[in-house]
């Protein structure tokens, strides 16, 4: 793919998921207020066996994205033809297992999300899942061939239906709103994507030794995203079973929360791990030609995600006062699990850098360490009493050691020194530590925490946002010189951030 083309669809995808991450942010904080919290808990409830779906696929996806693209260079038709049959009828076939699993459960046993949705609601769910594995495996054969349009495209669709009828139809249906907001979605975007891929994406099964062949080739991978979905979703899980629906939704606004600080590293990652690719091969496959590069990137993460954590934690409290007051048993968890994303940030690109490098297998043993970890730390938390705040804290804790992990094996991986990763990792550590102990210092003795007037709880934030910046600045000048947050912002043209700083006249000679 030409450079320029490369540079265009990546700035196309990371905008378009802008797009749907606003859309979906907007429903989220839309809907809860709407539904209050025992009612948004239901979907969100709902909303982890959607997402639990995507695990019926079972390794064929990560096999296609891998093996696809080799056949399509190859020029075999034939050969290219009957692979991609073969995994349209894996998915159709471990979907199908997965959905019959699912209906046999809750057909037979008994469990809130049963409870509160019936069958009905759980047939519509799954419903959702098999359009989107569908959808998936098209998307997977027209990124093979370069057609990142569609793939755009797919996701602007399924967002603003899904979002913008969902939420239309809660004032008539309430929760079920957005259930069948999100069917509409899935269904209308998945006629998209076949209707845009009937040349490339075939609607018909094969059955030869390519079948088993995508499983064995993305089965790493798959276990991989596969636990570190679970270890993201692990503490929504356990509130729903100790805790109950009611708490699931007071706790639910850490998604929003997370989604949104996370937008900034997901964006990098998406735009720079085909670069770190193009050079490690052009550097005949050796790390160290890469090494200066993955270090300014992690450094560049370390400090900024902390910086968007902590003025999160200062503004969270008053938005939900001022929007959500139905939600403000939940304020502490959120706050806190805020600063998860800095872990996530951190663990999200050293995972990058691994599988740029060829240590993907290094990533299963540590992805499932970090799910036993998350279960066993929430369910103290739980046991002894904490509530939803002790789980938050428990699933900070997991999610910054599990960052601390991948960061060490990613220093590894560049060729560093066991001496240089420790200090690299602690390096990159710091500045959440100094993050929450500014955020909660300014919280906890700026005069006005328990003002009535809305005016001066405004003035308190805005005046504790400025002396956390003031200060967290001034903290992390010696690990920020030589990282270059300004150009690194600049160069990967991330949608919103770097036309701003263009326009503040910042890069103009680039």
């Amino acid at each position: 793919m030409h450079p320029r083309k490369l540079i265009r669809d990546s700035v196309h995808f990371a905008f378009s998921l802008s797009v749907v991450r606003i859309a979906l942010m907007a429903r989220g904080l839309l809907a809860a207020r709407m539904l209050g919290p025992l009612g948004y808990g239901a979907w969100n409830a709902m909303q982890l066996m959607m997402d639990y779906g995507v695990f019926a696929a079972a390794g064929t996806q990560q096999g296609l994205d891998q093996a696809v693209p080799a056949k399509i260079v190859g020029g075999d038709a034939t050969a290219l033809s009957r692979l991609k049959r073969a995994g349209f009828a894996n998915i159709m076939l471990t979907t199908s297992l997965f959905i019959t699993g699912c209906l046999v459960w809750a057909s037979v046993g008994s469990s809130r999300l049963l409870g509160v949705w019936g069958l009905p609601g759980i047939v519509l769910a799954l419903a959702c899942v098999l359009a989107v594995n569908i959808a998936y495996y098209g998307l997977s054969l027209l990124r093979s061939h370069g057609d990142m349009n569609t793939v755009s495209t797919w996701f602007v669709i399924q967002g603003l239906i899904g979002a913008g009828l969902g939420l239309a139809l809660i004032p008539r249906l309430g929760e079920w709103g957005l259930l069948w907001g999100w069917v509409a979605g899935c269904l209308v975007s998945l006629v998209f994507v076949l209707v845009r891929g009937r040349h490339q994406v075939p609607l018909t099964f094969a059955f030869s030794p390519d079948n088993l062949q995508l499983i064995r080739i993305g089965l790493p991978m798959f276990v991989f995203t596969s636990s570190m979905l679970v270890m993201r979703s692990l503490d929504r899980l356990i509130i729903l079973r100790y805790l109950g629906t009611q708490d699931l939704g007071f706790y639910s606004l850490s998604v929003m929360v997370l989604t949104f600080l996370l937008y900034l590293p997901d964006s990098v990652g998406y735009v720079v791990y085909p670069q770190l690719l193009r050079r490690y091969g052009e550097g005949g496959e050796d790390a160290s030609v890469i090494r200066d590069r993955v270090e300014q990137l992690l450094q560049a993460m370390a400090i900024l995600v902390p910086l968007l954590s902590g003025l999160a934690y200062l503004w969270t409290r008053e938005i939900v006062a001022l929007l959500l007051p139905k939600f403000l048993p939940g304020v502490a968890a959120v706050r806190i699990l805020g600063f998860g994303a800095v872990g996530l940030a951190l663990g999200t690109t050293a995972s990058i850098v691994l599988m740029t490098v060829g240590r993907r297998m290094a990533l299963v043993p540590a992805a499932i360490f970090a799910t036993a970890l998350g279960a066993t730390l929430d369910i103290l938390a739980v046991r002894l009493g904490f509530g939803i705040t002790g789980v938050a804290w428990a699933t900070l804790v997991t999610y910054a050691l599990n960052g601390g992990v991948l960061l060490a094996m990613a220093s590894s991986g560049v060729g560093h020194t066991a001496s240089r990763t420790l200090v690299f990792v602690m390096r990159s550590l710091i500045p959440l530590f100094l993050s929450i102990v500014i955020a909660f210092v300014l919280d906890r003795y700026l005069p006005g925490a328990h003002a009535q007037e809305l005016a001066q709880r405004a003035w308190r934030v805005l005046f504790g946002s400025v002396a956390f910046l003031l200060l967290y600045s001034f903290a992390v000048a010696p690990l920020a010189r030589g990282v270059g947050l300004k150009q690194l912002v600049l160069e990967f043209n991330l949608p919103i951030l770097s036309p701003l700083l263009k326009r503040l006249g910042f890069g103009s000679e680039s």
